[in-house]
C-alpha cells in the first residue's frame, strides 16, 4: 500500500511546485530555458506557479496572469521546441508520481496533456504575422 495522498490544498500543491521545480532547474533539456532566458528566481516565480496550479487544479480562482502570454512571449527569446514540452511533461508527471496519487493527481495528468498541445497549437500560430491572440 502506498503512502502517497492525492493533492487536496495548497500546502500540497507548494511541494508539487517546489519538487518540480527543483527538477527543471538542473534539467540538461529545458534548465537553460529558466536559468539563462527566464533568470528564474525562486521568491516570485514559485509563488506564481503555486497560485497557477491551485487554481487549475483546486478551483481557487488565486492565479490572475496570461499563461498563453507569458509561453508566447519565451517563445520569441528562446523557440520553445516539442522537445522542452515533452521534458515538461515528464518531469511533472515524475513529480507527481513521487508525491501523490488519486483523482485530482490524474486529473493534473490530463490538464497537463491538454496544456502541452494547447501551448504549442498557440505558439505555432504566434509565428503567423497575422496572429491575434
Amino acid at each position: 500500500m502506498s503512502d502517497r495522498k492525492d493533492i487536496a490544498d495548497k500546502q500540497d500543491i507548494h511541494l508539487l511546485v517546489q519538487s518540480f521545480y527543483r527538477k527543471v532547474i538542473d534539467d540538461d533539456v529545458i534548465g537553460e530555458i529558466f536559468r539563462d532566458v527566464l533568470v528564474f528566481r525562486w521568491d516570485t516565480h514559485i509563488p506564481i506557479m503555486v497560485n497557477f496550479w491551485e487554481s487549475v487544479l483546486l478551483g481557487s480562482a488565486t492565479y490572475k496572469g496570461n499563461t498563453m502570454r507569458v509561453h508566447i512571449d519565451l517563445d520569441k527569446k528562446h523557440r520553445l521546441q516539442p522537445e522542452h514540452f515533452e521534458r515538461w511533461k515528464k518531469l511533472f508527471f515524475e513529480t507527481l508520481d513521487e508525491h501523490f496519487e488519486g483523482n485530482v493527481t490524474s486529473e493534473a495528468k490530463k490538464k497537463v496533456e491538454l496544456m502541452e498541445v494547447l501551448m504549442q497549437t498557440k505558439i505555432a500560430q504566434s509565428h503567423n504575422p497575422n496572429f491575434i491572440q
